[in-house]
């Protein structure tokens, strides 16, 4: 088992990728089987790219505020999230 950061998936079955944007979580391998748990999974034809942007611009300026350790955690993970979405849809435009 192994931390996951959030990023893009690529799942491939029966010879088709599938493009996804996901969050922090777990990975375990085991033979031939992959298991995933994260906080986010989005399908790339299920992102919203101006609403991931909109996010971004959020939270980033909510980092540049005064912001108490946990709210800086919350706020760059957040910040994470909405980057892997972008990546992923601007990647496979």
């Amino acid at each position: 088992m192994t931390q996951l950061v959030p990023g893009e998936l690529i799942a491939r079955k029966g010879g088709h990728d599938e493009f996804m944007a996901v969050g922090e979580g777990l990975v375990e391998v085991f033979n031939d089987r992959v298991s995933l748990v994260t906080n986010m999974a989005v399908a790339i034809d299920k992102i919203d790219e101006a609403a991931a942007e909109e996010a971004r611009q959020r939270a980033a300026a909510r980092l540049r505020e005064k912001l108490s350790s946990e709210e800086v955690a919350s706020v760059s993970a957040s910040l994470a999230r909405s980057l892997a979405q972008l990546h992923v849809k601007r990647r496979h435009r």
